[in-house]
C-alpha cells in the first residue's frame, strides 16, 4: 500500500545527484526527466524480493531501505543500508531481466523516484549518453556498498559502531536496533552496551 506522497523536491534531488555524479547537463535532464516516476513505499514493504525480477531502479528521496538475505534456518542478514540520495535495485536482475538473489525492504516510509525497465530501454534508444550515466550510477552505488563492507570486515565491534555512526548518524532513531546489530555482526545486547559506553 502506497501511503506517502513524493514531492517535486525528490525529483530535484535526483537531478542534482545526476548532475554531480554523471555531469548531466540541463538539456540532457530535460530529455530524460519524463522517464522517472514518483512512488511511495510503506514501512516494511518490499521493493524487491529474492526470486523475483527487478522491474525498477529507484532513487531515495526520503527514507531508509536495507538489502537483506534470508537463510533456510530462519535467520536473516542485513547486508547494506541505503538512505536519502542513494540508489536502490538489483542492476544485474534489472538489465538481464532474470530473478534476483536480493531482498530490498523499506525500514521507514520511503519516497522514491523510480524508472521502469521499459522506460530505461526508451532512454537507451533515444539518449546517447545513457550507458555512460548508468555506469556512473553503478560506480556510485558500488563505492558506497564497498565502503560499508570494508569497515565491517576490518574493524572491531566498537570501531564498527563508531564508523556506522559517522556513516548513518540520522537513522538510529528511525529503524529497529536489531537491524543495526545484525548489520554490525553483534548481538543487540552488545550494541546497547556500546551505545552506553560511547554516548
Amino acid at each position: 500500500m502506497r501511503v506517502q506522497s513524493t514531492t517535486d523536491n525528490d525529483i530535484l534531488l535526483l537531478k542534482k545527484v545526476l548532475q554531480r555524479e554523471c555531469k548531466l547537463s540541463e538539456k540532457e535532464w530535460q530529455a530524460v526527466e519524463e522517464y522517472f516516476k514518483p512512488e511511495a513505499f510503506s514501512k516494511n514493504e518490499y521493493f524487491l524480493r529474492q526470486g523475483k525480477v527487478c522491474r525498477k531502479l529507484a532513487f531515495i528521496g526520503e527514507g531508509v531501505m536495507r538489502y537483506c538475505m534470508f537463510h533456510e534456518d530462519g535467520t536473516e542478514a542485513t547486508c547494506f543500508f541505503m538512505c536519502q540520495n542513494d540508489f536502490v535495485g538489483d542492476p544485474e536482475s534489472f538489465f538481464l531481466q532474470k530473478p534476483s538473489q536480493m531482498n530490498i525492504q523499506s525500514l521507514t516510509d520511503c519516497r522514491l523516484v523510480t524508472i521502469s525497465y521499459e522506460n530505461m530501454q526508451n532512454i537507451f534508444q533515444h539518449f546517447e549518453r545513457a550507458k555512460e550515466i548508468t555506469a556512473a550510477i553503478d560506480h556510485y552505488v558500488m563505492t558506497k556498498m564497498l565502503h560499508q563492507r570494508t569497515f565491517l570486515l576490518n574493524l572491531d565491534a566498537s570501531m564498527r559502531y563508531r564508523e556506522f555512526m559517522k556513516e548513518f548518524p540520522h537513522i538510529l532513531q528511525q529503524i529497529p536496533l536489531s537491524y543495526v546489530a545484525n548489520f554490525l555482526g553483534i548481538t543487540q545486547q552488545s550494541l546497547s552496551r556500546l551505545r552506553k559506553q560511547i554516548s
